[in-house]
């Protein structure tokens, strides 16, 4: 699959819409909270430094951390890789990014495939 814009999709307001839905459904059925997804703006820089904030906190329950990756589909192989070629990024600005990434990549293929 082709490599994501997330600044394309974000100003999409149907797109941003279901992002944040997905988001919360991930989050919460991780067993996170997910009610901060309700306030997020489209703005790639804002939902990363918030989800930083929310990766930095859920990190400190290490099953709860493993339950968010595996709820949005995101190994350990593609963390390390992400840091290897991202190397000036601190791991949660990775989990951050590919969190969104992902959650995009999710909402565009149940889009496409659904129509």
């Amino acid at each position: 699959m082709e490599e994501l814009n997330p600044l394309n999709c974000l100003n999409d307001q149907n797109l941003f819409h279901l992002f944040k839905q997905q988001l919360k459904k991930d989050f919460e059925g991780s067993g996170n909270n997910g009610d901060f997804a309700d306030g997020l703006l489209p703005d790639f820089n804002f939902l990363k430094e918030r989800l930083i904030k929310e990766v930095q906190q859920i990190q400190k329950n290490n099953s709860q951390f493993a339950g968010l990756l595996y709820r949005i589909d995101i190994s350990e192989t593609q963390l390390n890789n992400y840091q290897r070629v991202r190397p000036d990024m601190i791991f949660d600005e990775v989990v951050a990014e590919l969190i969104i990434k992902r959650t995009l990549q999710k909402i565009i293929l149940k889009k496409r495939f659904s129509s």
